[in-house]
């Protein structure tokens, strides 16, 4: 080290120096395009925050499944979306007909959701409790006590399906 500097000031030229750079280098990466750019975006503007989805087809879901592992690649967004601070909102594109959402709608309330094997944990319990009040658990599903507990909390009813 330099005899001039002590040791805070050099600190504080740091802390300047890295809050300059890493300032400087956010808007390029949230400004990388398509959908994991967004979801970059949208992790650094705060909670919660919701990205539009185009899901049409299956094409479209393989586009969207690619961008959420490229977005994933970057741990602000992995654990935004983990967390639930980023939700996704399905949008229909234009050429689907209004019977089709009338007859199966994207995002039922109150509605009953099904689980029939895996982990119900905490945050998959919050994530299924934004648009459902019940879920079916199958018998090979393994549920944690404290997703029981969340799950009193937000007042979501679980059942237990019999084998």
């Amino acid at each position: 080290m330099a005899a001039g500097f002590d040791r805070e000031e050099l600190r504080a030229l740091v802390r300047q120096a890295l809050k300059e750079s890493l300032g400087a280098a956010t808007p390029p990466v949230a400004a990388g395009g398509g959908l994991a750019g967004e979801l970059r975006a949208a992790a650094g503007r705060g909670k919660p925050a919701t990205v539009s989805v185009a899901a049409g087809s299956g094409a479209d879901l393989g586009d969207f499944a690619r961008a959420i592992l490229e977005a994933c690649e970057d741990t602000t967004v992995k654990a935004a979306i983990v967390a639930g601070d980023i939700r996704f909102e399905p949008t229909r594109p234009a050429q689907q007909t209004s019977a089709a959402a009338v007859t199966k709608p994207a995002t039922p309330t109150g509605g009953t959701f099904e689980l029939a094997s895996g982990i119900l944990g905490e945050a998959k319990i919050v994530e299924i409790s934004r648009n459902h009040r019940k879920i079916l658990v199958g018998s090979d599903v393994v549920l944690t006590p404290l997703a029981r507990d969340k799950a009193r909390e937000m007042k979501v009813e679980l059942v237990r399906q019999k084998p």
